[in-house]
């Protein structure tokens, strides 16, 4: 049962928004990275396999339980995994930014990763929620901890790049300018 429940936590719950992030900041102005692509689908890639083989086991011990049915943990699971691999499937059939279709592209995929990793915590807080012994407090925070984690280097990379862009927007001085260059 915990191999499960870590599986998870790596994959759907750590890898997936790792990746997320680096999509959103690595890969355009100001922090652009020439390898951000590489990364973000390696992240996604290992993030979906991790999460597929814990998902799977999820489906097996649910299967071979009679006493454990957690009915919401099991669909929100299935709808976690069924909107993952669209969205992996997407990752690899994505439309060229040129096409009529790439921009909308884009904003489909970005919204369905985004919408799987909120369903993916919601849904491993739900499987911590169903331990039923002291570790659920434990895992809880270890979870919460790797959360806030991601979001305050979300927040700074968003902060980052709100000042950057603000400051490429500001126009200059005449003061800027040194004499020579003035008429």
């Amino acid at each position: 049962m915990y191999v499960h429940g870590i599986l998870n936590i790596f994959g759907w719950g750590l890898l997936l928004p790792i990746g997320a992030i680096v999509g959103r900041n690595f890969s355009k102005f100001p922090l652009k990275c020439d390898d951000w692509y590489q990364l973000h689908t390696l992240c996604q890639t290992s993030g979906y396999i991790v999460g597929a083989v814990g998902w799977g086991t999820g489906i097996w011990l649910g299967n071979s339980s009679r006493q454990y049915t957690l009915k919401a943990h099991r669909i929100l699971g299935i709808i976690v995994f069924t909107l993952a691999t669209l969205q992996m499937l997407a990752m690899w059939l994505q439309a060229k930014k040129e096409d009529e279709c790439g921009k909308w592209w884009e904003i489909c995929y970005n919204v369905l990763g985004y919408v799987v990793i909120v369903l993916s915590i919601a849904n491993i807080f739900e499987g911590i929620g169903n331990i039923r012994s002291h570790a659920a407090e434990y895992w809880r925070w270890v979870y919460m901890a790797m959360l806030i984690v991601l979001a305050l280097i979300a927040v700074a990379l968003e902060i980052y790049r709100w000042i950057k862009s603000k400051n490429q927007q500001m126009p200059f001085d005449d003061n800027d300018i040194d004499a020579s260059q003035q008429i």
